[in-house]
């Protein structure tokens, strides 16, 4: 028996099977054992795909704990996002506070001297 190490498979033919053939530019059609041994090949083609692609029809142990594993790391994910926002929703409102503070520092002080500008105003002006 055939393993899938030793069938020939051109780049041809895997961008035939993987993407469909055009069958203008395939060679003359080859005769009826030669179509089937291609058939097989296909098959034998297809099959060796699958398993690179890592598809399995049975799910084992250890399938199952990585799955855990990854709905864990999601939700623990997810808590560190909502602790972030709710940090940085604090951070604001403190920011927020300190801007007010200093918007009536600044309006107490164009209060004393109303004609006065300070420089750098006038340079971001």
């Amino acid at each position: 028996m055939t393993s899938v190490s030793d069938i020939p498979v051109t780049a041809a033919h895997l961008s035939c099977f993987v993407h469909g053939c055009d069958k203008s530019k395939m060679p003359a059609e080859p005769d009826c054992s030669a179509k089937l041994d291609t058939a097989g090949r296909n098959r034998e083609l297809q099959a060796y795909l699958m398993s690179l692609d890592d598809i399995e029809s049975n799910e084992d142990e250890q399938d199952r704990l990585f799955t855990k594993f990854t709905i864990n790391t999601v939700y623990a994910s997810y808590a560190a996002a909502q602790s972030r926002v709710h940090q940085y929703t604090q951070l604001l409102a403190l920011l927020r506070r300190e801007e007010d503070e200093w918007a009536r520092k600044v309006e107490k002080a164009s209060n004393i001297l109303p004609d006065y500008k300070p420089k750098w105003i006038l340079q971001a002006s």
